[in-house]
């Protein structure tokens, strides 16, 4: 990395009068134009991608190249930071038995760097803590998924790796719907998608709504 020009400013003494000779201020004009190429050496504000930097970017230090670059907020671990991720639309149940990825849009909510575009959400680095908030499973007629009730719901990102699945808690006669209780973590900013299993045996419940779920984002 170049070294920050703090302690090469040039004089203003041969430069400050309409009297000063040009040949007296040469050495000033070039410690002014080493300084200047020195800051540019150090900024590199140009974007690994083409374009200009986004709104919002924040300049980080790259060891590698030596200089300060434009980085995504998103990309930038700044510590704990939570999201409430609600989904908009109710699910219905596929009795052919095969998983569907979820279709509808998500409220986002907090202080986090989640957002999310459509069916997907865009999770930034990091370790996260995933719990289902809420009751159970509600229902949209009320009935609680029995024992035969196969409902398995799956956090996974763009590759296909499964980073978080459902938990469920049976019982003698019942098979209770707990959500997610799990952490994940990712090395770099993942889009990521709800693929959603859900097949009601008993035939009393078609339609269900997911409860909101929250990333607790812990490094």
């Amino acid at each position: 990395m170049p070294t920050w020009p703090k302690d090469t400013k040039a004089s203003t003494l041969n430069v400050d009068q309409g009297s000063d000779q040009i040949s007296q201020a040469r050495a000033d004009i070039l410690q002014n134009i080493t300084n200047v190429n020195t800051i540019i050496d150090t900024f590199d504000i140009q974007p690994d991608s083409a374009g200009q930097p986004a709104n919002g970017d924040l300049l980080q230090y790259n060891s590698t190249s030596g200089t300060w670059r434009p980085v995504a907020q998103s990309s930038i671990s700044a510590g704990a930071s939570a999201n409430i991720v609600v989904f908009d639309s109710t699910v219905n149940e596929d009795s052919a038995g095969g998983g569907s990825d979820y279709d509808g849009t998500f409220t986002v909510t907090g202080g986090g760097s989640i957002t999310t575009s459509t069916n997907t959400l865009t999770i930034p680095a990091g370790i996260f803590v995933l719990k289902s908030l809420g009751k159970l499973f509600p229902t949209s007629n009320g009935t609680a998924p029995y024992e035969a009730d196969e409902i398995d719901i799956k956090l996974i990102d763009n590759t296909g790796a499964v980073l978080a699945s459902s938990q469920r808690y049976k019982s003698l006669t019942t098979t209770i719907f707990f959500g997610f209780d799990t952490h994940f973590t990712l090395a770099s900013q993942t889009t990521c998608r709800i693929e959603i299993d859900i097949d009601d045996k008993q035939g009393f419940v078609t339609t269900y709504q997911l409860p909101p779920m929250l990333f607790l984002k812990i490094s």
